[in-house]
């Protein structure tokens, strides 16, 4: 898989905002109508941070982990949209960018497995030996 910066860049600044307000959250004086937001963020920014160690590490469970965190920003970002303030139209965005990461995560990974099963060029290597052989009987 190659890896992108901007991906990685996608998934810890979602895992730092969503931590961000949640923690914001938490100091508000009516918490109880934030408790449902602040267990989305938490849970968005850990799967977030899981899903860029696992992608930076090259990981086979990248795809897995995709996967669900697509689920989880959804869920964060359909949450966000019930609010109307700057800070949860921020966070709402960002979910919805990570999202877009993960797809295009999720298409990379798709891409190089294809790739590996039918390349497009034949690998060097390859020739590397046949040049060998050439030289030597020669």
């Amino acid at each position: 898989m190659i890896w992108k910066k901007n991906i990685y860049d996608s998934l810890t600044g979602c895992a730092a905002l969503c931590d961000e307000f949640a923690t914001e959250c938490s100091r508000s004086e009516d918490i109880e109508n934030w408790y449902r937001s602040i267990f989305l963020n938490l849970d968005c920014a850990d799967l977030c941070r899981q899903l860029a160690m696992l992608y930076v590490r090259g990981s086979e469970n990248t795809r897995l982990l995709a996967k669900a965190c697509i689920e989880v920003c959804e869920k964060c970002a359909q949450e966000m949209s019930q609010f109307d303030t700057t800070r949860c139209k921020q966070v709402q965005t960002m979910c919805q960018q990570t999202i877009c990461s993960c797809i295009g995560l999720l298409d990379m990974a798709y891409q190089t497995d294809a790739e590996s099963k039918n390349p497009a060029t034949t690998p060097a290597s390859l020739f590397y030996g046949i040049d060998l052989r050439e030289t030597l009987y020669n």
